[in-house]
């Protein structure tokens, strides 16, 4: 009677396990197919986040070596806007989101800049990566890429890997992915910027 009984409670804890599991895949799925303006909170829970130019956090300038051993300086990202993916060659999702990123890059070349954050990478495999996947834009070296990711407040870390963050013209955060990011998703977030109009940022940190 007792093994009958265990075996009933064993059923119903796999099905509420199996429902919660449910529960929260739909919540992740709607998250990711609908972006929505957080008010400029960079909480980490949504996966696909955008704001409002009066929410918009700045990027704090910084300067930083390059994988090809050029150096870059923020300021080029400004007067048009950008898109700054924090990527690793050891990461899976950044293997299956960089041709998505790639053609994005090229659809808008000229209009759009594009920089990527190697993080906890050896330079070889990053190089590597990029010539596999003929990615068109620079990336900051791992050596530098943690100075470079504070200059975001926040809104990416080392650990959050892939995060996709799109700059409007002033340098400010104007959306972000967290996790893999496909081509219509992007591409959407960028044309929104491009068609919106923004003013002079305020309170920009030089």
């Amino acid at each position: 009677m007792k093994s009958i009984k265990g075996f009933i409670v064993l059923l119903a804890a796999i099905g509420l396990t199996l429902a919660a599991v449910a529960w929260w895949t739909s919540l992740s799925r709607s998250g990711t197919s609908t972006p929505g303006s957080t008010k400029g909170s960079f909480d980490g829970t949504d996966v696909v986040q955008q704001y409002e130019p009066e929410d918009r956090r700045p990027l704090t300038r910084f300067t930083a070596s390059l994988l090809d051993g050029s150096q870059f300086d923020s300021d080029d990202l400004l007067g048009r806007p950008a898109v700054v993916n924090v990527w690793g060659s050891w990461c899976g999702p950044c293997r299956a989101e960089a041709p998505a990123l790639a053609r994005v890059a090229r659809d808008l070349e000229g209009r759009v800049r594009f920089l990527g954050l190697n993080v906890r990478d050896s330079p070889d495999a990053a190089r590597a990566f990029e010539r596999a996947f003929e990615v068109p834009y620079p990336s900051v070296h791992p050596d530098d890429s943690a100075r470079a990711i504070l200059a975001f407040g926040g809104a990416l870390t080392a650990t959050a890997v892939p995060t996709t963050v799109v700059l409007d013209s002033d340098g400010r955060i104007a959306a972000r992915v967290v996790g893999q990011v496909d081509y219509s998703t992007l591409s959407g977030l960028v044309t929104d910027v491009l068609e919106l109009p923004t003013g002079p940022a305020n309170g920009s940190k030089r």
